[in-house]
């Protein structure tokens, strides 16, 4: 399945918008965290692609989880 991922620095501040293809919402929401850890952010938001291209939010995520 197809998912998105806003990520967030501190104070909520957007900084980038990426999308990926994972197999269920447990590895996007490890890809998710990850990408947290990686870039050093504060939390992220992940969605998932709808087969209508709605996004469907499934969680936030921070890196201390």
């Amino acid at each position: 399945m197809e998912y998105r991922v806003d990520l967030y620095a501190a104070g909520g501040v957007h900084d980038d918008t990426v999308g990926f293809v994972a197999n269920n919402e447990a590895e996007a929401v490890v890809t998710a965290r990850g990408l947290v850890v990686a870039k050093g952010l504060d939390r992220a938001r992940v969605w998932r692609r709808l087969g209508d291209g709605r996004l469907q939010h499934i969680e936030w995520v921070g890196a201390e989880r």
